[in-house]
């Protein structure tokens, strides 16, 4: 009886190949020792009484489910911050590089460069107000025992101060690029000009993880609340 009641928990969980394995390894571990405990002669009858202790495989599969949708959430608060810092240091690095080897913007190009400009640091900065306001609330909340409307609500919070964050940060990369492309444009091209095309190279990456980890996340919740309805 242990292993249609494991298969059936591995398939509750199967939008998480990792986690499913982890609970189905810990599950099994403690069927098992339930049953070598159990005084009756019957090995089927002390497996069907283990497994009857155990309770339904979706309600324990739900438990699980949101003990690493609230480790994800955050986790995804932390890259943020992280991901957020990393294109701040590209930034910088840029900026240094252009002390180093100066890349001027052409004449007629300075008014557009200087709405971008302004565009850009409005953008990052509230990033970094989203980004560490998702990251302080997400992780001052508690790990509910199951998917609450409560936590349903919290993740909300979570994911539009998250989504901000990111919004923003896309906005900001977009606005390095082309601040970057007016002043390479005005430039002859060299070796120098690979430095400045790193850095926002660089950028986009971080900005391309944090959507993807918001997204990766987007997924997780809608699974867990199909596990368990919030209540």
């Amino acid at each position: 009886m242990i292993r249609p009641y494991l298969a059936r928990l591995a398939r509750e969980l199967d939008f998480d190949p990792s986690l499913s394995r982890q609970v189905v390894q810990e599950v099994e571990d403690h069927l098992r020792e339930a049953i070598e405990r159990d005084p009756v002669a019957d090995r089927l009858e002390a497996e069907r009484r283990a497994v009857a202790r155990f309770g339904d495989p979706r309600a324990i599969a739900a438990q699980f489910a949101v003990v690493s949708l609230a480790a994800l959430a955050r986790r995804v608060g932390l890259a943020a911050v992280l991901l957020i810092a990393a294109v701040f240091i590209a930034m910088k690095a840029r900026l240094a590089w252009y002390g180093v080897v100066p890349f001027p913007l052409a004449e007629e190009a300075r008014a557009l460069g200087e709405m971008v400009l302004a565009i850009d640091r409005w953008a990052f900065w509230l990033a970094v107000l989203a980004g560490l306001a998702g990251w302080v609330y997400i992780g001052v909340r508690r790990t509910p025992g199951g998917f609450t409307r409560e936590y349903s609500a919290q993740l909300r919070h979570f994911s539009l101060l998250c989504s901000a964050a990111a919004a923003a940060l896309v906005v900001c990369v977009a606005a390095d690029g082309v601040l970057t492309s007016l002043r390479l444009i005005a430039a002859q091209w060299s070796i120098a000009s690979l430095v400045p095309l790193i850095s926002v190279a660089i950028e986009i990456a971080c900005a391309a993880v944090l959507v993807s980890r918001l997204r990766a996340m987007a997924r997780h919740a809608a699974r867990t609340a199909r596990l368990a309805p919030a209540a």
